[in-house]
């Protein structure tokens, strides 16, 4: 462990031998981030990916730094079939730490095959693209764009959930409790997955419980058997069965029937419309229930998708600023340019400064030391030529009368050598000449209260005291 403040390797004292510094607090957040690294770990070894994204963000949040726990996090998204957030975490720790870092292995997994770049940005496409069908009510199009996706990132996560969504809404119980299945294999705590699974379980056994068959019809007798109601019995004769027939048995059997149809319509038939009525009434209350939980549900992926979607947006854009891929300049590309044009031509100072200049003051602080060395080694080395090239061309401006140019060259002449007093007063004179009073006594104050006491600070105040 390195020291916070000096950057010397800690011993285990609670100071740092080289600086003093009390490091006991440090060690805490550092020790802290290592075991929410150790968590997320461990769950990650047994499938847990949601809860080891969980602990990994946890143990950044103590330590951005921490290049395992964020290369691990990177792993866990590419294994939940979510690229983009994973590329960004790898893209990450690599400015972090440039040197060995494992993080170089999986970019270059990615970007060495320009044809699994574009599949997985097709997949991206083909799943916003089932979404659309979703809001349009073409859940049969959704479907068959979903198993497009599926077949092509088979670890989208998402994509198995708005699957799983759409097979219910067609009421296909079965079909999503299999493709939420095989979601688990790849993340068992995903929280979202579980909710489904269980409302899912929850409607076949209801479905059992109704008697239905596959298709929702039910079940018929033996074909080779005639039955009917009488009553509350069922009277099951064979096929074939004959019967003596006469006058009396008729009547007999008329009587009967005439009997049984008034017990009937008096006594069992109301208690059975009662109960009947009432079974109905609960199934329409607990399928009402299900449905709004359904709806509730599907409002809920809508927005989960959504914000999805717009993450996706976001670190696609903040990886092509990193990457330079948007087409905008970077300033890794602006050094580089400046290095060039100074081996090809020495003499094109000019270029070179106004190269280094475009680096961004924020950037410079955060590269890496390699950059910042070069950056400085190259600034050092071109300003010499540029200070000169620039009092060249200021002096031959004043010759020409070109005033505007003579100011131009002399304030970045002044910019380069601020500690040089006279071409502070060359500038104030061209400003003078050029009949820019105000900026001619404001540059002669300056020289007054930077270079007190000089020849140059006299001569400044004699201007003004004859102005």
């Amino acid at each position: 462990m390195k020291c916070y403040a000096c950057g010397n390797r800690l011993g285990r004292e609670d100071f740092c031998a080289a600086c003093g510094a009390d490091v006991r607090v440090y060690r805490r957040i550092i020790s802290t981030s290592n075991r929410y690294y150790n968590d997320g770990l461990q769950k990650a070894n047994v499938r847990d990916i949601s809860g080891a994204i969980i602990s990994l963000n946890r143990s950044l949040k103590y330590n951005k730094r921490n290049i395992d726990a964020r290369n691990l996090l990177g792993l866990c998204y590419f294994e939940r079939g979510e690229v983009v957030p994973a590329l960004s975490e790898w893209i990450i720790s690599k400015n972090y730490e440039s040197k060995k870092n494992i993080a170089d292995e999986y970019i270059n997994f990615l970007q060495s095959n320009p044809a699994r770049l574009d599949t997985l940005n097709q997949t991206i496409k083909k799943y916003n693209q089932a979404l659309n069908f979703c809001y349009q009510n073409s859940q049969d199009l959704a479907i068959v764009q979903l198993k497009k996706v599926l077949s092509i990132n088979e670890n989208l996560i998402i994509g198995y959930q708005l699957l799983a969504l759409l097979y219910i809404e067609i009421k296909d119980y079965e079909k999503a409790r299999r493709t939420l299945l095989r979601a688990i294999r790849i993340d068992r705590n995903d929280i979202t997955t579980q909710r489904y699974l269980k409302e899912i379980n929850n409607l076949i056994t209801q479905q059992a419980e109704n008697g239905e068959t596959k298709d929702g019809a039910p079940q018929l007798l033996a074909q080779d058997i005639i039955t009917y109601q009488n009553g509350n019995d069922t009277i099951i004769q064979p096929v074939g069965t004959k019967e003596k027939r006469g006058f009396s048995s008729i009547i007999n059997i008329a009587i009967g029937l005439v009997i049984g149809i008034a017990i009937s319509w008096y006594l069992i038939l109301p208690q059975k419309i009662t109960m009947a009525t009432k079974e109905n009434d609960e199934k329409f209350v607990a399928v009402s229930e299900e449905l709004a939980g359904e709806k509730a549900s599907h409002q809920e992926s809508i927005k989960q998708a959504e914000t999805l979607e717009s993450q996706n947006a976001e670190l696609t854009r903040q990886i092509e600023e990193l990457t330079g891929t948007n087409g905008a300049a970077t300033d890794n590309d602006r050094l580089l340019r400046a290095v060039t044009t100074y081996l090809e031509d020495p003499a094109q100072s000019d270029s070179v400064m106004e190269e280094l200049d475009s680096i961004a003051p924020d950037y410079l602080s955060d590269a890496s030391e390699s950059f910042r060395t070069l950056y400085a080694k190259m600034k050092e080395t071109a300003a010499g030529d540029a200070l000169k090239d620039y009092l060249d061309s200021a002096k031959e401006a004043l010759k020409t009368k070109d005033y505007k140019n003579a100011i131009e060259y002399y304030t970045k002449a002044c910019a380069l050598a601020p500690d040089n007093s006279d071409y502070l007063m060359d500038l104030a004179y061209a400003y003078r000449e050029s009949g820019d009073t105000d900026k001619a006594v404001e540059t002669y104050r300056k020289v007054i209260d930077e270079f007190a006491g000089t020849q140059n600070a006299m001569d400044a105040s004699e201007y003004l005291s004859n102005r």
